[in-house]
């Protein structure tokens, strides 16, 4: 792969990070440029850009936002000692001497 082809494949990276070694080896090929998908992962992990996966958020509704600024400017007063005896959970059922079914 010539240095050209390099740059110009991390300038592809650099505008668009979630780009995929087949879509780069497309967009290559329409410059002439024959290069094998492994070859791309290669150049760019040497030139320090590796390949992650982006951490899943929950997905949030309008309703589900609204809510959560209600409920925060509601609150914005209250001092901290409040949130000291509040149990945060994450809405797991839990159940102590019976099968959970």
């Amino acid at each position: 792969m010539t240095a050209r082809a390099q740059r110009r494949m991390l300038n592809e990276v650099k505008k668009n990070p979630r780009v995929s070694a087949r879509d780069l080896k497309k967009s290559l090929a329409h410059a002439n440029i024959s290069v094998d998908e492994s070859t791309i992962r290669k150049t760019l992990n040497k030139n320090g850009v590796h390949g992650r996966t982006p951490r899943r958020k929950p997905l949030l509704s309008r309703k589900n936002i609204a809510a959560r600024l209600k409920f925060a400017k509601e609150h914005l007063d209250v001092p901290p000692h409040y949130w000291q005896n509040i149990l945060w959970t994450d809405e797991t059922k839990v159940e102590l001497f019976e099968r959970n079914t």
